[in-house]
């Protein structure tokens, strides 16, 4: 039998009464009877929750809902809790929560240290995240999701969930953020007026001020109608989620992949896959350049009515290099988050990027979709920053994405000609972030064994922290300028605004009034053959 520590009791005993002040006395007595086996489910998510919280391994991708230790619920999934009209949308509505939680917990499940996971599940018995999530699906199916006796537990649920915010209102408070913010505007105003002049140039006529290294995705871009037929034959489920397998979705993520003309002045402008490597006083994270990767996600948002897919391709760089002892935004690992919108037919609807830090976050809607004034326009706050439209593609073409060396700040939007020159061209692979073991970098194998997550238990990447931070604390986010996980992204310092708000396009973004004639990407949707690409292969890493 285990034996527990008295700090690890001493938290199995906190989550307890924290799960039930949080759903109120005795209120799961009222709805599935008093079951042992329940009771017994119950404390099992709790100790494997004080374990992990123990351990510091917990996962920080998706919130937790207070009263349901079995679900997890991220922006999106918060957005739909007064719209669950049938049986079939709130049961669609309650598994992706589990989905979410019991993902989660297969990840925490595996960065757990040898001892704490045999204190969970001795040998004889299953594995920990196994028993858990059995537990957890148990207790959905009965409290949920049954037939009879589920009001109760339904009403508390929409009434627990929240859409998660990653800006700290008390620091905002200590900050005195309502005068503080006035030095955070006039700061943000100065970067864009020496960042955005390189969208002035036509993209053809852009200088580099360092060697440009090509990266092309796997496969060549198929024709509007092939693609359009992947989404349209893509399973959709009750609320309107795509369902694609990870074949399905790395076929679509290589279609609308970008190829990315990156400046190179040294190692760190080249960009490759995380891993942790033994440093002098513990593991760090380090980049593989080796071979270059994307990692790629398929997420949605909510648009003119419509629940629309996104392609999300996140690109690691092992450093933003410093530029002397006093630089405020240098430091280890850096990145570049591009996401590509796609509108009922498949189609780039907008385009829009930031950092892995949350930062620069810059929006390219696609014609006809233009931007519209925002109240953010007239104050201080940040309104949604956009520097130019991106180009519309006719068949075969690929958007060229420009990248800066040293900051690696997007600079310009235009098509790929391959009579550009270029000092290097490479491929980079896609991976799923989906694919285990790692789980999109939230489970790496640890030098001298074991594995651990890229991201902390509040979702940061360890050793990124940038100087900016001792000055950008007042805007309320923690550790401005470090890496952070999926599901964390606070996008602006004056303000709020979540990179996976469900919401984020459709205040400042419309079509417009008037029809628009068509253009010429319809009329040449037949110039090459239909059919699928190869099978792409997933980056690995031995």
């Amino acid at each position: 039998m285990p034996v527990w520590s008295p700090v690890r009791l001493g938290g199995l005993v906190l989550f307890g009464l924290l799960a039930g002040c949080a759903a109120g006395p005795d209120w799961r007595s009222d709805v599935v009877g008093h079951d042992p086996l329940d009771a017994r489910c119950l404390e099992r998510l709790a100790a494997f929750d004080a374990v992990v919280s123990d351990a510091g391994v917990t996962d920080a991708g998706a919130a937790r809902v207070a009263g349901f230790p079995y679900l997890r619920v991220d922006r999106l999934l918060a957005s739909f809790d007064d719209e669950l009209d049938t049986p079939a949308a709130f049961a669609d509505w309650v598994t992706r929560m589990r989905e979410l939680d019991g993902e989660a917990r297969a990840i925490e499940a595996a960065n757990l240290p040898a001892v704490d996971r045999e204190t969970l599940s001795p040998p004889s018995v299953a594995a920990p995240a196994a028993a858990v999530n059995a537990c957890a699906t148990r207790l959905m199916q009965r409290e949920l999701l049954a037939e009879e006796g589920t009001g109760l537990a339904r009403e508390r649920l929409r009434s627990a969930v929240e859409a998660p915010d990653h800006y700290l209102t008390w620091r905002r408070a200590l900050g005195l953020y309502p005068l503080t913010r006035l030095g955070l505007a006039v700061g943000y105003n100065r970067w864009k007026v020496s960042h955005l002049d390189t969208f002035e140039a036509p993209f053809a006529t852009l200088p580099a001020e360092a060697p440009l290294v090509r990266y092309a995705p796997p496969g060549r871009p198929r024709d509007a109608a092939v693609a359009e037929r992947w989404l349209s034959e893509a399973p959709r489920s009750p609320l309107g989620f795509v369902e694609l397998d990870r074949e399905a979705l790395l076929r679509l993520a290589a279609h609308h992949a970008p190829v990315f003309l990156v400046e190179t002045r040294g190692h760190d402008d080249r960009f490759g896959a995380p891993y942790w490597f033994a440093g002098p006083e513990g593991p760090l994270p380090r980049v593989d350049t080796t071979r270059p990767v994307a990692d790629v996600r398929l997420s949605h948002t909510r648009f003119a009515g419509e629940l629309l897919p996104q392609l999300v391709y996140t690109l690691w760089f092992p450093a933003r290099p410093r530029q002397g002892a006093l630089d405020l935004l240098g430091g280890r690992l850096d990145g570049l988050v591009w996401r590509v919108t796609l509108d009922e037919r498949g189609r780039p609807l907008i385009h829009d990027s930031i950092h892995p830090c949350g930062c620069y976050h810059l929006f390219f809607p696609v014609p006809p979709l233009e931007r519209v004034a925002v109240a953010a326009d007239a104050d201080l706050r940040e309104a949604p920053l956009t520097p130019i439209a991106a180009p519309r593609l006719v068949a075969g073409q690929r958007l060229a994405v420009r990248v800066a060396a040293v900051s690696h700040y997007v600079e310009h939007l235009g098509v790929v000609d391959p009579g550009v020159d270029v000092a290097e061209a490479r491929r980079y692979a896609l991976k799923a972030v989906s694919a285990p073991p790692d789980h999109g970098r939230r489970s790496l194998v640890l030098p001298g064994g074991g594995r651990r997550s890229l991201y902390g238990p509040e979702g940061l990447v360890a050793h990124t922290g940038r100087l900016e931070r001792f000055l950008l604390w007042p805007s309320g986010i923690l550790s401005p300028g470090a890496m952070r996980q999926w599901g964390t992204h606070a996008t602006v310092f004056v303000g709020r605004r979540h990179f996976d708000d469900p919401r984020l396009f459709e205040a400042a973004f419309e079509w417009p009034a008037a029809p628009v004639a068509a253009t010429s990407d319809v009329a040449t949707l037949d110039d090459h053959p239909r059919g699928d690409p190869p099978t792409l292969q997933e980056e690995t890493r031995p």
